[in-house]
């Protein structure tokens, strides 16, 4: 058993994916490992898919800044709670104000993980207090540099997030049947995060209601993967003939079977397109501003693309390939091309940060 108590803290869907994968290999290792994460959208569900049992503590807030800021303060409150029984030796999480705060004021070393240093609140508040910050060398030093403090210490590797899980998962066509679905007859749409901080003022000329309308007119059926309560509004807002082609996957879903057999995949975010076009599916993402993994993942010829109007996304749509792919070869491609994060984070570990 290794002496060394590691604490995992969870605020997405996608980094409940990336740190299923990270807790079960420290597991194996011998680690003692806590997972705490917040009541967040598909968060919880993606954790439990993966045969981790989470501590929920606290929500995503939507709301003013002051009910964010209190919303914090009650969930740093509870993490105390549990984290002072754990004892843990380090922190693993993003860019996450309340589990940073709480590791700074204890004495809990804190490895943070970034790839949106473009999220500026988060950043500022979390990443000032890490021990070591664990960022894709596809952005730019200076970046992520600015946030940092002291005697703090960026680790940088050659790879993007989405790789570890792309590299210990296969695509399942029984779960995309099982939906009713048929291989490249569907496309996955997932809207963008507008009650997060670094959308806000943001001004889009994408239109969602548009776009779901010429996808199911053209006999493609879409798979609608919500952020929000609201979001589901957007399928009611459609002809009754269309409404029974969308269908709704919430609790919990399998991004990579869903990608890797999709026509294309839209997004209003980076990870789900950006997952997508690494499996060499046609990968789109209206977020306006600039993303450096989603340019690094592009330069390298997966087609990953950013569009700023329902037009130019349909168009990518209607030129995407329906032919089958090798398993084998889109998984080789990228493990030749890009490094195993869950790998980089191990290596901190066991050099005891």
């Amino acid at each position: 058993m290794v002496d060394f108590r590691v604490w995992i803290d969870v605020l997405t869907s996608k980094q409940a994916t990336l740190f299923s994968l990270l807790s079960r290999e420290l597991l194996g290792r011998g680690y003692e490992v806590l997972v705490t994460c917040r009541d967040y959208e598909y968060t919880v569900g993606a954790l439990r898919r993966f045969g981790v049992e989470p501590v929920v503590i606290g929500r995503y807030v939507i709301g003013s800044p002051y009910d964010k800021v209190l919303g914090d303060a009650d969930r740093m409150f509870g993490l105390a709670v549990h984290v002072e029984r754990f004892k843990p030796d380090v922190l693993v999480a993003y860019p996450n104000p309340p589990a940073a705060r709480l590791a700074f004021g204890v004495g809990i070393k804190y490895v943070a993980i970034t790839d949106s240093p473009h999220a500026q609140v988060p950043s500022r508040l979390s990443l000032p207090l890490a021990d070591v910050v664990i960022v894709s060398d596809c952005i730019p030093e200076e970046d992520v540099r600015k946030y940092m403090f002291g005697g703090s210490r960026l680790v940088r590797y050659g790879g993007v997030d989405e790789v570890s899980w792309l590299l210990r998962s296969m695509p399942d066509l029984s779960y995309v049947e099982g939906l009713g679905l048929e291989p490249y007859k569907y496309v996955v749409i997932r809207p963008h995060e507008h009650h997060a901080t670094y959308y806000k003022g943001v001004k889009l000329s994408f239109d969602l209601r548009k776009l779901m309308y010429h996808v199911l007119s053209n006999n493609l059926k879409i798979v609608f993967l919500p952020r929000y309560p609201e979001h589901k509004e957007l399928i009611n807002e459609l002809p009754q003939t269309l409404k029974s082609e969308v269908i709704v996957v919430e609790g919990s879903y399998d991004g990579v079977s869903l990608a890797f057999y999709a026509r294309a995949v839209v997004s209003g975010g980076s990870t789900l397109a950006r997952e997508a076009a690494l499996l060499n599916t046609v990968g789109i993402t209206y977020y306006p501003g600039l993303i450096h993994v989603n340019e690094c993942v592009r330069a390298r010829g997966y087609p990953l693309f950013k569009v700023s109007t329902t037009e130019e996304a349909l168009a990518l749509i209607s030129e995407a390939g329906s032919k089958g792919k090798d398993v084998g070869g889109v998984l080789g491609r990228i493990k030749r091309d890009f490094e195993d994060l869950i790998g980089v984070v191990v290596k901190v570990l066991e050099g005891g940060v």
